[in-house]
This record gives C-alpha cells, structure tokens and sequence, in this order.
C-alpha cells in the first residue's frame, strides 16, 4: 500500500474563540462579555464583518432568539441592518443595557470624583494650616528675639 499526501489546507491564521453570550445575566455580564470580546479581536486584527460573524456566532438561549427576530423584523423592513460589530455592539447596548443603569453608572462616578475633590480639598486645607502654624511660630520667634 502506497501513502500519498493529500492536498489539505491549513490556514496560517490562528483559531479565534469567544465565550457564548447568552443574554440572561445582569449588565455587568454583558459589559465583561463586550469587554473581553474587543480584546481577543483586537489581539487577532479580525476586520468588521469577521468580528460581527464571530460575535453572532457566540449568541445562545434568549440572546439568540433575540438576535434572530431582530433579522426578521430586517427583512420585514422594521428594523436596519446591523452588519458590523461597532453597530452590532450598539444594537446589544440598547437591548441588554437599560438606561437607568448608564445614568446610575454616570451618576457614580461623578459622586465618587466629588469624593476625591472633598478629600483633595480637605488635604489642601490641613496642608493649609500646618504651614499658617508652622509660619506663626517663625513670626513669634522673630519678634521674641527683637
């Protein structure tokens, strides 16, 4: 018996794998889900329509069903078509990022900077202070030396 090497192709780029997205979880599961499927597409310079593919791909339980009458309702005219991942990812921020939540995140972020100003603030006062004791002392002892 003979051997003969077939022809196979084997493709120089690297295997890409994203976790599922199921659609279920809380926002924070989303966003950590976005998050670290921008980096592996970063990491392997993936163009648009390979990252919405891949991305669509990983759909599954309620994320699917959404994402597949959301192409109904494209063909039926009642929705645009979404063919790259930027659009794609603004598409899935509406539906599983309320609102309530972007405006609490915002509203968190600036109490937690008006915290850190208050705590600069106090800093620079007490700063303040030490320098206006330090300064009278300098000034009592200079007078108390004429």
């Amino acid at each position: 018996m003979c051997f003969e090497p077939r022809n196979l192709y084997y493709s120089t780029k690297p295997k890409v794998y994203i976790s599922y997205f199921d659609g279920n979880k809380n926002v924070e599961a989303y966003l950590e889900w976005e998050t670290k499927v921008d980096q592996i597409f970063e990491k392997h310079q993936l163009d648009e329509f390979s990252r919405f593919s891949l991305a669509t791909l990983s759909f599954q339980e309620y994320a699917r069903s959404w994402w597949t009458k959301r192409e109904t309702d494209v063909i039926n005219g009642r929705k645009s078509e979404v063919l790259n991942w930027e659009k794609l990812k603004m598409c899935m921020r509406r539906k599983f990022v309320p609102p309530s939540y972007v405006k609490k995140k915002r509203l968190r972020e600036e109490m937690k900077e008006l915290v850190e100003k208050g705590r600069n603030f106090i800093y620079r006062e007490k700063e303040y202070v030490r320098r206006e004791k330090e300064f009278r002392e300098k000034f009592q002892a200079l007078v108390i030396k004429k």
